[in-house]
């Protein structure tokens, strides 16, 4: 599936070389760690990676800055219409109306809470830090299949200061939602016997240096009554009556399509 995004994307193989297959000695000289009982091979495949997600989003900023949009920091939404917006400086407490001719609600978890008609099932996902040594030093991520789940895998992500990410967890956060979410232990105690199931080591609970989450903004659809794990990740572009275009869901790998989609139902309901 990687090489087809690759070659769908008209990536050339100089960047992103095909996947290929593994001897089991090939992967474990790879990934040193991994339990050779059973182990057959493996498959070695290429991406991308963004380094910094939140220096992405400051060069978005800046980039709309230099087209002539006006950016406030600190500042939060407290209602939405289709006339504009009314926010409050959360430094002063001061608040003001902003008057514009289309809203766009992009607003991530917390857009069903600005739009009435948006219903939304946050999700959380949980990663850990840990150190490389504790993981015999990967030259490669790995992807372990969750036991009992045939579509769902939990990631170690070897980063290039030594640290390791291993993630994610997919938990429903019911109420209000936080403006930075908790790493509950049972997140870590599931990634950790995720690891456990694939790892010739054993990683405990005080080799976690650190961990962090986000929420997912989900859309509740009416089929949506099972599992976030199984509500679909595509982005949705919805105008409200008010006139407001929201735009939920969706990954980070897919925010220009977002946004593309997003000005088109603006322009649309702008007239």
């Amino acid at each position: 599936a990687g090489d087809l995004l690759r070659v769908g994307a008209r990536t050339g193989r100089g960047t992103l070389p095909r996947p290929r297959a593994l001897s089991a000695v090939e992967t474990r000289h790879l990934a040193p760690a991994l339990r050779p009982t059973g182990l057959r091979g493996g498959l070695l495949s290429w991406d991308g990676r963004l380094s910094d997600d939140a220096r992405l989003v400051t060069a978005i900023a800046r980039t709309a800055a230099a087209y002539g949009a006006r950016i406030l920091t600190r500042t939060r939404a407290l209602e939405l219409d289709r006339d504009g917006a009314l926010v409050r400086d959360e430094t002063t407490g001061q608040e003001l109306r902003i008057r514009a001719r289309t809203v766009v609600n992009a607003a991530g978890v917390w857009a069903g809470g600005l739009v009435d008609d948006v219903r939304l099932r946050p999700s959380r996902g949980t990663h850990l830090v840990l150190r490389s040594e504790d993981l015999g030093r990967l030259s490669a991520g790995l992807h372990i299949p969750i036991p009992g789940e045939s579509n769902r895998f939990v990631l170690v992500l070897p980063q290039g200061d030594g640290r390791v990410y291993v993630g994610l967890t997919d938990e429903p956060v019911d109420g209000d939602i936080p403006d930075v979410p908790e790493v509950p232990e049972t997140d870590i105690g599931f990634l950790l016997d995720v690891l456990g199931s694939a790892l010739d080591v054993t990683v405990h609970r005080a080799d976690v240096v650190g961990a962090f989450a986000g929420l997912r903004p989900l859309l509740d659809t009416r089929d949506a009554a099972g599992r976030t794990a199984d509500i679909s990740r595509k982005h949705a572009v919805l105008t409200s009556p008010s006139g407001v275009v929201t735009v939920v869901g969706g990954k980070l790998t897919t925010y220009r399509r977002m946004a593309q989609d997003a000005v088109d139902a603006a322009v649309t309901a702008g007239g």
